[in-house]
């Protein structure tokens, strides 16, 4: 007789293409179908890439409000949608705004409720709401404790370290690493010169960047790099990949600059491995991060990569990571340094022998999930 699978509800996925959802995505991708069943809820309005998940044989689940805006029709949805459904919940959370989540799925008898850290610092764009989101951050911090939750998780110590404080002993948080298909990004001079010539950049400097378009990644930093960059190279272009809420912000500086035909606004994109590849150099001046995918990926596919330092060291897998203030200056002359070129090598085992290998991590998933049934 076939065993029954084990229902798992990951909560919250976006309608973007950041690092949870698309963790989110990939985890289902590469866990065992036999085993274990994911369904997905979010408190988007609509999410694009619905019917590709639903032709997958996931359900998702629309929340009509945040947690925060409306506490009891919140639940109400939640506990709904859990009833009877799930065996576990997956709960990725980068800041705190309540506890309401993990006091449904207790309600409700969930048997497993998992909760993942993801980042280190608030993502709010506007400064006074920024603060009054930090301070309801820590009241609610000052309140965690083991009971919430059977499992803590986190993508990086310092991740952990922001969500769960000394409240929860580090020995109960397991890093959970952002683990990747390396294959995808592997570097491949062949597919990297097919990519630019489709692109029109084969004879270009090409500056890379993938990220949400919000506060934390700081891109109008990024942009006031670039123009001084590209004032001293003159086949220099600027290449950005996501969406957010700063987009607007973001264009109107380029074009005061005068520079908006050198910075390419590409959106969203789903082979955001081929894009690596037709990068000369990673730039990414981001304020604050948990561990970002995209830096592992940018890794395993060669690239040189500048990253703010205030991105946690452990995202440091290979040498190709230089670590800088943000301060102007030095981002512009760590760029020019590279604007010749340099030999890009194959990182495959390096990223694998650091933990890196979706095919091994998934694994680990797959364990936790599967104590529902001990």
């Amino acid at each position: 007789m076939e065993s029954k699978k084990i229902r798992i509800l990951h909560f919250p996925i976006r309608n973007s293409n950041g690092g949870v959802t698309r963790n989110a995505m990939k985890y289902w991708k590469y866990i065992d179908h036999n085993k274990f069943q994911f369904g997905f809820a979010t408190c988007s309005s609509q999410l694009d890439f619905e019917q590709d998940i639903i032709e997958q044989g996931c359900k998702v689940h629309y929340i009509s409000c945040y947690a925060e805006e409306n506490p009891e029709q919140f639940k109400s949805e939640l506990r709904d949608i859990l009833l009877g459904e799930y065996d576990a919940i997956h709960i990725n959370t980068n800041w705190w705004k309540s506890f309401y989540a993990e006091q449904v799925a207790k309600e409700t008898g969930i048997k497993l409720i998992l909760v993942h850290a993801r980042n280190t610092f608030v993502d709010v764009n506007d400064a006074v709401q920024r603060e009054k989101a930090i301070v309801e951050h820590e009241k609610h911090k000052a309140l965690v404790s083991e009971e919430m939750a059977t499992y803590f998780l986190a993508c990086s110590n310092e991740a952990a370290d922001f969500l769960f404080g000394s409240q929860i002993p580090r020995e109960k948080i397991k890093i959970f690493h952002n683990a990747l298909d390396i294959d995808r990004y592997t570097y491949d001079g062949e597919k990297r010169e097919a990519v630019r010539s489709k692109l029109n950049m084969a004879n270009k400097f090409v500056i890379g960047n993938v990220g949400r378009l919000s506060y934390q990644k700081n891109h109008e930093f990024l942009i006031d790099i670039f123009y001084e960059v590209q004032k001293k190279v003159d086949n220099a272009v600027l290449m950005l990949i996501g969406e957010g809420e700063l987009e607007s912000k973001i264009r109107e500086k380029a074009y005061k600059y005068g520079i908006m035909e050198k910075v390419l606004f590409l959106g969203m994109k789903n082979n955001v491995e081929d894009y690596l590849q037709a990068m000369d150099i990673f730039v990414f001046p981001t304020r604050f991060e948990g561990l970002p995918n995209v830096l592992v990926e940018a890794q395993a596919a060669g690239l040189k990569c500048l990253c703010s330092a205030n991105v946690t060291k452990e995202v440091k897998l290979t040498d190709n990571v230089m670590f800088l203030d943000l301060e102007k200056e030095k981002w512009v002359d760590k760029i020019l340094q590279y604007s010749d070129g340099y030999k890009r090598v194959k990182t495959d085992e390096q990223i694998r022998a650091a933990g890196y290998d979706i095919r091994c991590e998934i694994k680990e998933l797959e364990e936790i999930y599967s104590s529902v049934n001990r």
